[in-house]
């Protein structure tokens, strides 16, 4: 009896919150709508009656479902669920979202899956409806972060970053404000949403741990590293930060190889003419390995590059090895909290 009284409360309290939406909707194309419950909710699995708010909207003679993503869902499984949905309850079904990532939105756009993003977009081609709030910034979308962007990322990580304005990340990263606009519309325009807007300013907003936005971010992450070197003697360079497994090895209980990986500065690859030093291919054990990477983060009194950035630059064939993936795990227990 108590369940069933928690269930109509909560059915209620979502038509609360969705009536924001249907208010958007009839403002927006100065119609009048009707909402009503939708009642007949045991159709349908248990995935989606605890994975969606509904709402049942009537507009211009025609009824579709607004469907409300309870939590963060990737655009494969939102994809099926809402072809799911209106299979199973046969009425025509609009995402209701309060923010969207550029890829996503023309993503949905291109596939013609309705939305509605409060007080922004509607999206509605059964009705022949796409209407846009003019003030809405024009993001293009990235195939691949900057080297900027992921040492933003990774800083992020390493310092907690809970809720950063645009103006605190250029100060914390040392670069300009257009350098950071630039990063947070790369990450703007995944499906991570990192970036809000909050009254007029743009922050880098994270509620998770340390771990959970590594995971997060993992996928968009790249290998730093520009070129590589694989030397058949050793050169002296001076002062430099161990990189790729030597690092690894540095912050684990692995056993290095035979030789060094280390890091250098581009300046430094010029100064002293590496490109023109005697090069092994990758099937002969070098002398020394130097990596030329595209930023620079590095940790532990600048004796190696910062953990993650050393987990990057490891292979897919380095990182089947079970050797090195309880490495990589002792490094993200070590220097991540969960």
């Amino acid at each position: 009896m108590l369940q069933c009284k928690y269930y109509v409360t909560q059915v209620a309290n979502e038509v609360i919150e969705m009536n924001e939406y249907a208010k958007f909707i009839g403002k927006a194309l100065h119609q009048n709508v009707e909402i009503s419950e939708f009642n007949n909710r045991r159709i349908l699995p248990l995935f989606l009656i605890n994975g969606y708010n509904y709402l049942v909207l009537t507009i211009q003679e025609t009824q579709c479902l607004l469907v409300q993503p309870k939590e963060q869902t990737n655009l494969t499984s939102i994809r099926k669920q809402i072809l799911h949905l209106k299979k199973l309850t046969g009425y025509t079904c609009a995402l209701c979202l309060d923010n969207i990532g550029t890829y996503t939105k023309r993503k949905l756009l291109s596939e013609g899956i309705p939305f509605v993003i409060l007080n922004k977009q509607i999206y509605m081609p059964f009705l022949g409806l796409a209407l846009s709030n003019n003030d809405d910034r024009d993001i293009p979308v990235f195939e691949q972060i900057s080297f900027s962007t992921q040492k933003l990322l990774l800083v992020a990580i390493y310092e907690r970053w809970s809720k950063t304005t645009l103006t605190e990340a250029a100060f914390k990263l040392n670069v300009s404000k257009m350098t950071i606009t630039r990063c947070f519309d790369e990450l703007y325009s995944t499906d991570l949403d990192l970036i809000k807007t909050i009254g007029k300013t743009r922050c880098f907003v994270w509620d998770g741990s340390q771990r959970s936005l590594w995971e997060a971010v993992r996928t968009i992450l790249r290998n730093p590293i520009i070129r590589e070197y694989r030397l058949g003697e050793v050169v002296d360079i001076g002062k430099a930060s161990l990189s790729g497994m030597s690092a690894v090895c540095h912050y684990s209980m692995l056993g290095d190889n035979n030789y060094e990986t280390i890091a250098i500065s581009k300046d430094k690859e010029k100064k002293y003419d590496i490109i023109k030093q005697p090069k092994l291919p990758n099937a002969e054990m070098p002398e020394m390995v130097i990596q030329i990477l595209g930023y620079d983060l590095y940790s532990d009194g600048d004796i190696a590059i910062d953990p993650l950035s050393a987990i990057l630059t490891l292979s897919n064939e380095d990182l089947n090895d079970p050797r090195v993936e309880i490495a990589v795990e002792e490094i993200l227990k070590e220097h991540l909290n969960d």
